[in-house]
């Protein structure tokens, strides 16, 4: 017996609205690319720290005149680095090639 509820789909007549331009999956691709291509490759992660953590980087950036966070970041690292035993110094190496 068929059900008296009127059904969406077959309510629905083929062709009822016309689209003003074709659709282009290719040009939404692009798109995508050109944009995140823009962005600098120094900036496309980001670092979350404490408000007390930021507030030391950024003495420690006045004192050393830098002006951005990841170049005093990549001082820190290298003074780490340098701290370092030389076993310590091969494992990191090992480890940061592959990741």
């Amino acid at each position: 017996m068929p059900s008296k509820k009127p059904n969406i789909l077959q309510r629905r007549v083929t062709g009822a609205v016309k689209p003003s331009e074709e659709y282009h999956a290719t040009d939404n691709a692009t798109k995508k690319e050109n944009k995140s291509s823009s962005m600098p490759k120094n900036q496309k992660k980001s670092l979350k720290v404490s408000a007390e953590t930021y507030k030391d980087m950024k003495v420690l950036k006045t004192i050393e005149h830098v002006s951005f966070d990841y170049e005093i970041i990549q001082l820190l690292i290298d003074q780490y680095y340098k701290d370092m035993t030389e076993e310590q110094q091969r494992r990191y190496t090992v480890l940061r090639e592959n990741m």
